[in-house]
């Protein structure tokens, strides 16, 4: 069985020339990639948009990746920068719809009204609501697992940016399920009785 090429082997290999090894690393980190754009609120039909966007950028822009980070953090970078451009682009097209009375009124069984399914859309959609700055850390940092050092080289800011931003989203977010989204709280509506 071959041994799979390095990260730093592959570029090495594309930047002398043979373009064609570009491939590997793109399926390798497809999936990464994809599932940052759709955790950072791109909707799952232009995530390949998205995703094209970022490997094109990473194609023109190889020869200054330095490899004392890992490939990943560089991609989540550049992934997290391509989603936050592509949703400016788009901000103009699309509005966030209104929360319909019934939803945020805190019926007796709301809780159990919600299949799996739906708990994930309604925090999808409280997410959106969050201011991009406040939300970007927030979902690198519970959603994605990234420690906060990762986070503040991903995003390119101090750490202490980081942890005031963090601790302003989790704030918002907090707000807006208590007084929009009783269902997704613990325990969900009865919890507010």
């Amino acid at each position: 069985m071959p041994i799979e090429p390095t990260d730093i082997e592959l570029i090495r290999e594309v930047l002398a020339g043979k373009v064609e090894r570009y491939e590997i690393l793109v399926r390798r980190y497809q999936r990464l990639v994809a599932t940052a754009a759709l955790r950072m609120g791109i909707a799952a039909h232009e995530v390949g948009d998205v995703a094209n966007e970022v490997f094109y950028k990473v194609y023109r822009n190889l020869a200054r990746y330095t490899p004392e980070h890992a490939l990943s953090t560089w991609l989540y970078r550049i992934t997290v920068n391509a989603a936050l451009d592509h949703k400016r682009a788009r901000r103009h097209e699309s509005r966030m719809e209104e929360i319909s009375p019934t939803m945020a009124s805190a019926g007796p069984s709301a809780h159990d009204q919600f299949s799996s399914g739906e708990r994930v859309r309604l925090l999808q959609e409280v997410l959106g609501r969050i201011p991009e700055h406040y939300r970007t850390p927030l979902v690198l940092a519970h959603i994605e697992g990234m420690p906060l050092e990762e986070i503040a080289r991903v995003l390119e800011l101090p750490e202490g940016t980081i942890k005031s931003r963090l601790f302003r989203a989790r704030a918002l977010l907090k707000d807006l399920i208590e007084r929009h989204y009783p269902s997704l709280a613990p325990g969900g509506a009865e919890a507010r009785s």
